[in-house]
């Protein structure tokens, strides 16, 4: 009987160590503008359910989802600063069990406000 009972309890402690060990399914957002926090909308395309995140200036965040499924994400901003682009994005994605894809949020300078003027001569 005892013997029984630890076969069992060691059956259970295998199965619960293969469980913790099975690799996630996830998008990672790293904030690496100078536009404010970024707003991600995440919509399950099968399921229609939609999910709001922010990720501050500097942070990442870590959203786990079901392998196999087309996840819509749209990210925008509070703001533009000068000189900065902050475009929004609107992506469609679908990862496969397993999967961190690492999406790095990025502001550039625009050069068209960048520019330095000229004098004319008279």
């Amino acid at each position: 009987m005892i013997r029984r009972l630890l076969s069992l309890l060691l059956i259970l402690l295998a199965l619960l160590i293969l469980t913790a060990c099975t690799p996630k399914t996830a998008l990672r957002f790293s904030n690496e503008t100078e536009c404010g926090p970024a707003t991600i909308t995440l919509t399950n395309t099968e399921t229609g359910h939609l999910a709001d995140y922010t990720v501050d200036e500097g942070k990442e965040i870590e959203v786990e989802l079901d392998p196999n499924v087309k996840y819509h994400y749209e990210v925008t901003y509070p703001r533009q600063p000068d000189y900065k682009q902050c475009d929004a994005k609107t992506v469609t994605t679908m990862l496969e069990k397993g999967t961190t894809l690492n999406i790095a949020l990025e502001s550039v300078r625009d050069p068209a406000l960048d520019q330095t003027p000229t004098a004319t001569p008279e």
